[in-house]
């Protein structure tokens, strides 16, 4: 494994980039290299693919271009770089979030996110009764094919209180194909009741560690997943059928919707 370059300057970074894209390699791919060679911070792909164009348009040199009028001292290539990195590591953070993160004005941050890195906002689509029920349809071929006999003996769903998953049109489609649902707990907090189970052992499991790249991360998240503890399944149901009891004995019972 090759041992990333520490000391570089931006200068040697655009001529390989350069070099790289003379060679006809993809914009994609340079980018790779580069943050394996020198650093996720050492060119963001947004940057890559901008000196690439120009490389492509005709440009040979590897200095900044001269800038008229009132230079910006925020927004510049180290900031645009440091907003990258936050953003990928979590796509939910609110500009005014990474403004007090990295001390820069709000203006400056949504310069640099919006007209920079060219970042947009992405809407999902939205997920109606029709929508789950298109779901659950595929999630009963997936069981047919992989689990054919689980079909037979019938299937357990667990789903929260959403309102897709309470409407009339989900309820028929339960009731034709037989499948029983685990009550959810009508005053319980958004998060599924088995997602309680998996976020405390996986917090437990990856503490004190530390990860050089997200790619390592991801590694060891699939590893954790792939191979969990023979009983893990087991306790996280015990538990929460305890919660279950635990809130009838409170409320009297769960409420149908």
């Amino acid at each position: 494994m090759a041992t990333p370059i520490k000391e570089w300057s931006k200068l040697e970074v655009r001529a390989v980039v350069r070099f790289l894209f003379s060679k006809g390699t993809k914009p994609s791919e340079i980018h790779k290299q580069i943050a394996e060679t020198y650093g996720e911070g050492a060119m963001s792909r947004f940057r890559v693919y901008q000196w690439c164009t120009w490389f492509g348009e005709g440009r040979t040199s590897l200095c900044d271009e001269p800038k008229s009028g009132r230079p910006k001292t925020s927004t510049n290539e180290e900031n645009t770089t440091r907003v990258d990195e936050l953003i990928r590591c979590d796509r939910r953070m609110k500009i005014r979030e990474i403004a007090l993160k990295l001390e820069i004005p709000k203006s400056t941050v949504h310069e640099i996110v919006h007209d920079t890195l060219g970042y947009r906002k992405v809407y999902g689509q939205c997920i109606n009764a029709a929508r789950y029920c298109s779901t659950l349809d595929r999630l009963k071929e997936a069981i047919r094919r992989k689990r054919p006999g689980l079909l037979r003996r019938g299937v357990v769903l667990q789903h929260d209180n959403a309102t897709p998953h309470s409407a009339n049109l989900t309820q028929q489609w339960l009731q034709r194909y037989g499948w029983e649902i685990l009550p959810h707990p009508a005053h319980s907090p958004d998060l599924a009741p088995s997602d309680f189970h998996l976020f405390g052992p996986l917090k437990r499991h990856l503490g004190g560690m530390t990860f050089e790249t997200e790619d390592d991360l991801i590694s060891e998240l699939r590893n954790w997943f792939d191979n969990p503890v023979v009983d893990f399944f087991r306790v996280g149901i015990n538990s929460l059928l305890s919660r279950r009891q635990k809130c009838i004995d409170l409320h009297g019972d769960y409420v149908e919707k």
